[in-house]
């Protein structure tokens, strides 16, 4: 199983577009959450009416990775599933998920991610059972300290063992059109 988790605070503009871009997957996540963190905007409403869960921080005062660590605590996950962390401005196009399934067929790669530049934002496909290395040894998923997000989590990844892919270009699936490459003619 695949569970796609999209913490969001004050997203209702954005958090349509990337569980949109998680419904195209060509092997989409069985469950899309949006950990909505203190949300005042339409985030809620909007993360539903796209088709995902909704779950909400309680007294969250450590932003983005407390976020993660309230949903990572919730959600109820075998050894063996994933967990597809990304940032509500992630659109991924609809091959992802299927590129980052074939670079986790070794066995001893905890994490795959997007480049960010390519995608607007952090995503990464991580192992359960890795999290959970992750959670026995530091006594969290994510570090809720300065150093945070996707550099940490490789960090602690690696201390406790993991190998990491190399990050996939998340570029559009698929050969370009002719037309779209064909050079323009010369300004005579």
């Amino acid at each position: 199983m695949i569970a796609a988790i999209i913490p969001a605070h004050d997203e209702a503009g954005r958090v349509e577009h990337a569980v949109a871009s998680l419904h195209r997957q060509t092997r989409p996540p069985e469950r899309i959450l949006v950990m909505s963190d203190g949300s005042t905007d339409a985030t809620v409403e909007v993360a539903l009416d796209a088709g995902a869960e909704v779950l909400l921080t309680v007294d969250n005062r450590h932003h983005k990775a407390g976020a993660l660590n309230q949903a990572l605590g919730t959600v109820r996950m075998a050894p063996e599933d994933l967990v597809l962390v990304l940032d509500p401005d992630v659109q991924l196009p609809p091959g992802f998920l299927a590129r980052a399934l074939s670079a986790l067929q070794d066995r001893n790669v905890g994490a795959v991610s997007a480049r960010p530049t390519a995608v607007g934002g952090v995503a990464a496909l991580v192992r359960w059972q890795a999290l959970e290395d992750v959670h026995r040894s530091f006594g969290r998923y994510c570090d809720e300290g300065p150093v945070t997000g996707q550099v940490r989590l490789a960090l602690d990844l690696e201390a406790v063992g993991w190998r990491l892919s190399p990050p996939l270009e998340a570029e559009e699936d698929g050969p370009a059109a002719v037309d779209a490459v064909r050079p323009e003619p010369a300004a005579v």
